[in-house]
C-alpha cells in the first residue's frame, strides 16, 4: 500500500470512459426509437425486404421523434450513467446535499465521522475512505494517528490519496481515499470535489474533537465532585464522628460525677473543652478546603490584603480597585489560591524583600499579577508542583498562567481569566 499527495492526473480516464458509455447508450436509443417509428409507420404497408423500400416520410418521422426527445434522453442518460458508474461527483450540489442530509439524520457525536466517511464512499463510489486525525502525546511528540472513522477496505496495489484537513490554519488530520477498482488514480473532477469537501470534513472533525473534549471535561467534573464528596465524608466520619461520640460519652460521665466527684467533673469538662476546640478546628479546615472563609468575610480584595503572615521581612502591597464587578465564586477562589501559591513560592525561593499583588478587571477579563524583587527565575527553570497547580486552576476556568522574569530582575506571575461578555 502506498500513499501519494493530491495531484492532478494528466489523463482523465474516468471522464472519457463515461462519455463513451453515454454515446453507446444514446446510439442504442436512437436506433431502437427509429426502428420502432418506422415499424409503426409501415405496419399497414406491404412487407419491406430492403432499406430502399422504407418510405421517406417514415424516416422523416423517426428523425423528428429522435430530434425532439434526444436532448432530454441524453441528459437523463448522462446523469444516470455517471451516478451509476462514478457516483455523483459531477453534481457538487447533489453531493453536498446528500452529505448534509446524512449528517443531520441525528447521528450521535461518536458516530458522525463514521457517517461522513460512509456517505463520501457511497456518493463517490469509492472502495475506501478514512478520516485520520493527527495525534500528539503529552510530551509534544507526534505519534501514529488513530483512524477516527473508516469505510471499506484498502485496495491492493493502489496509490492512496491523502488530502490534508485544516481548520483555521491548524492541520487536524487527513482524508484518505482509494481509487475505484480498475483505476490507479481519481479523476480531476473527483479531486476537485474532494478538495472542496475536505473543508467540510475538517469542520466536522473539529466539532467531533470539541465534543470529545467536552465529554472528557464532564467526566472529569463528575469524578472530581465524587472524589471531593468522598474526602469530606472520610474527614467527617474519621474526624468529627469519633470526636462527637467521645464527647457524648464524656457528657454522660460528667452527669454522673458532678455531684459525687467535683474534681473529676472538672477534669472531664477540661477534656471536653479541648475536644470541642479540636472539632472546631476540623470544621474550619473542612470549610477552608471548600472555600476560603476570608472571601466571604472581606471580599476578594480584602482577602488578598489579609493573606497569612509572610515572614522573612517580606513586605506586601496590593493594588486593586475599590470595587470589582461581580465575579463567579469559582473565579474568586482561583484568584485567591493562585495569589497564595505565588506568595508562598516568593517566600520560599525568591529571596525577595517586597512583593506587589495587582488585580485588574475589565469588561472581558480579570488579570492577577504577583511581582517580587527577588533573584528571578533560574536559567534552567523547571515547573514545580506549585506552578502546575496554578496552571490547572487557571485552565479549569479557561484562563492561563505565565511565570517569567520581571524587567527589574524579579519574578512575575500573571494569571488571566476570561470574564463577562467574552465568556458569554
Amino acid at each position: 500500500m502506498r500513499s501519494v499527495l493530491l495531484v492532478r492526473p494528466p489523463f482523465d480516464a474516468d471522464r472519457w470512459l463515461g462519455r463513451g458509455l453515454h454515446a453507446v447508450l444514446f446510439g442504442l436509443y436512437c436506433a431502437v426509437v427509429g426502428s420502432l417509428v418506422v415499424l409503426v409507420a409501415t405496419w399497414q404497408s406491404r412487407p419491406i425486404t430492403s432499406i430502399g423500400q422504407v418510405p421517406w416520410w417514415s424516416v422523416t418521422i423517426a428523425v423528428l421523434v429522435v430530434a425532439a426527445t434526444g436532448p432530454l434522453v441524453s441528459r437523463l442518460l448522462g446523469r444516470h450513467v455517471h451516478q451509476l458508474v462514478f457516483g455523483e461527483h459531477d453534481d457538487a450540489y447533489a453531493v453536498a446535499d446528500r452529505v448534509y442530509r446524512h449528517l443531520h439524520a441525528d447521528p450521535s457525536a461518536d458516530q458522525i465521522l463514521g457517517t461522513l466517511a460512509t456517505t463520501l464512499a457511497e456518493v463517490l463510489r469509492l472502495p475506501y475512505v478514512a478520516i485520520e486525525p493527527t495525534a500528539d502525546d503529552s510530551r509534544g511528540v507526534r505519534t501514529a494517528p488513530p483512524i477516527a472513522a473508516t469505510h471499506g477496505s484498502v485496495p491492493d496495489h493502489v496509490n492512496l490519496i491523502r488530502i490534508p484537513l485544516s481548520y483555521r490554519e491548524i492541520t487536524l488530520g487527513s482524508l484518505t481515499v482509494g481509487p475505484r477498482q480498475g483505476a490507479d488514480r481519481l479523476s480531476a473532477a473527483d479531486l476537485r470535489l474532494l478538495g472542496d469537501l475536505a473543508r467540510h470534513v475538517a469542520v466536522t472533525l473539529h466539532a467531533a474533537r470539541l465534543s470529545d473534549a467536552l465529554q472528557a471535561s464532564r467526566e472529569m467534573l463528575v469524578t472530581t465532585r465524587e472524589e471531593e464528596r468522598r474526602r469530606i465524608r472520610r474527614d467527617l466520619h474519621d474526624g468529627l464522628g469519633p470526636t462527637l461520640a467521645s464527647m457524648r460519652l464524656q457528657l454522660g460521665a460528667l452527669g454522673r460525677t458532678m455531684r459525687t466527684d467535683p474534681d473529676g467533673a472538672e477534669t472531664v469538662v477540661r477534656e471536653l473543652r479541648e475536644e470541642v476546640q479540636g472539632a472546631s478546628a476540623d470544621v474550619r479546615r473542612l470549610v477552608y478546603a471548600l472555600r476560603p472563609p476570608m472571601l466571604d468575610e472581606f471580599g476578594l480584595v480584602g482577602a488578598l490584603r489579609n493573606l497569612g503572615p509572610l515572614g522573612g521581612g517580606l513586605t506586601r502591597t496590593v493594588h486593586a480597585p475599590d470595587q470589582l464587578p461581580p465575579l463567579p465564586a469559582a473565579l474568586e477562589v482561583a484568584i485567591y489560591r493562585i495569589a497564595a501559591e505565588a506568595l508562598h513560592n516568593t517566600v520560599r525561593h525568591a529571596g525577595a524583600t517586597s512583593c506587589a499583588i495587582g488585580l485588574d478587571a475589565t469588561a472581558t477579563a480579570v488579570t492577577l499579577t504577583v511581582t517580587d524583587d527577588g533573584r528571578g527565575l533560574p536559567l534552567t527553570y523547571l515547573a514545580g508542583v506549585g506552578h502546575l497547580s496554578m496552571h490547572e486552576r487557571a485552565t479549569e476556568l479557561g484562563g492561563s498562567v505565565a511565570v517569567v522574569t520581571a524587567a527589574h530582575g524579579g519574578t512575575r506571575v500573571t494569571a488571566t481569566f476570561p470574564h463577562g461578555a467574552r465568556r458569554g
